[in-house]
């Protein structure tokens, strides 16, 4: 039985994209997405800061840095200091985009998106607190920065995903 945290995301997982270029979230990421008011689960997607991946999280983690930014314009002001508010919002949230997850946990990432995962192939999906990180395999395997562990489970479930195994 997996535990549920909402806004608390571990471990690595592998999922395909399916033919409509749909990526599914893995349940032990999907089932610690919060549900909304109207009992939806809301993925905000947006790009990492300086990884060529992902990064998705719940609606709690996107009003957490709202807030943030918010606090930050609130000391900015108190010590008479310049804050430029849309700057912070733009940084933080430019190429970000909510999605909601269908009733198989799938969401199709749209045009800016697909920057950082193709339209094919397969995924891994990445734990890392409050976030998760969202990468495409032919990516990950050219990635110089990205974790060799990583990199060698990532070509592992890649060849064995053909051979009945996932």
């Amino acid at each position: 039985m997996a535990v549920v945290t909402p806004g608390r995301y571990s471990g690595t997982n592998f999922a395909a994209i399916d033919g409509k270029g749909r990526i599914a979230v893995p349940s032990q990421f999907r089932n610690n997405v919060p549900l909304n008011a109207d009992g939806q689960r809301v993925l905000w997607v947006g790009f990492h800061e300086k990884l060529p991946c992902l990064v998705a999280y719940g609606q709690d983690q996107y009003d957490r840095l709202t807030d943030e930014i918010e606090r930050d314009r609130e000391t900015a002001l108190a010590r008479n200091l310049d804050f430029d508010e849309d700057e912070a919002f733009k940084k933080r949230f430019s190429y970000t985009e909510a999605y909601t997850l269908d009733d198989s946990g799938r969401f199709l990432p749209n045009f800016t998106a697909r920057d950082r995962v193709g339209d094919a192939g397969a995924t891994a999906f990445v734990g890392s607190g409050r976030r998760f990180e969202v990468w495409w395999l032919p990516t990950l395997a050219d990635c110089v920065d990205a974790d060799p562990v990583l990199q060698r489970l990532a070509k592992a479930w890649e060849e064995t995903k053909g051979k009945g195994r996932k």
